[in-house]
């Protein structure tokens, strides 16, 4: 069973401890020597309770690196906007995400991801919730706001498809154990 297939027949803390094993496994691929003097770095201890790596060598302690990222269900007047991506997951519709980049907020990159891809405006930014989410090092923040104003505009490189979407009436979208699932489905 892949990790997405995992996610959506667990519970939370399953998930945690999976999405746990999967990066600390990662990192102990990717990451072998220290970045300070190149001395080899030990294995992290993928069960154990602290994620981190002291070199042998200077004694540096390195952790697990994590990329924050942003989520956000729009609405407006009783219908979500989700969109369709170009280069993954074509066949379905989601909500916008997108890293956030350094010196930036978590609101301010939300508000950038939706004005670089769909170029409208938001207000009432209101934090839903996280989930880690290994693919590849990611923690998803999520939010919900409400449309504040703008025409859609499309990002083409990013975007196929948006659409305003009523919530019995949803396109094929995320399935269950993903946040972006759960923002589609909290509808309020």
């Amino acid at each position: 069973m892949n990790l997405r297939e995992y996610f959506a027949s667990h519970g939370a803390e399953d998930n945690y401890q999976a999405a746990r094993r999967e990066a600390l496994n990662r990192w102990n691929e990717q990451v072998r020597y220290c970045c300070a003097c190149g001395g080899e770095l030990p294995l992290a201890d993928v069960e154990g309770a602290e994620a981190q790596r002291v070199c042998g060598s200077c004694g540096k302690v390195h952790f697990p690196r994590i990329e924050p990222c942003v989520i956000v269900r729009i609405q407006r007047e009783g219908k979500i906007l989700l969109a369709r991506h170009v280069q993954r997951n074509t066949d379905i519709y989601a909500c916008i995400a997108g890293f956030v980049e350094a010196g930036e907020s978590a609101e301010h990159a939300l508000q950038r991801e939706i004005r670089e891809e769909i170029g409208i405006e938001v207000k009432n930014i209101r934090y839903f919730g996280s989930q880690s989410w290994p693919f590849p090092d990611q923690l998803m923040l999520a939010f919900v706001a409400d449309y504040a104003g703008g025409e859609i505009r499309i990002q083409k490189e990013e975007l196929q498809e948006v659409g305003w979407f009523a919530p019995d009436d949803l396109p094929a979208h995320p399935r269950p154990g993903s946040i972006s699932y759960e923002l589609i489905h909290a509808y309020e």
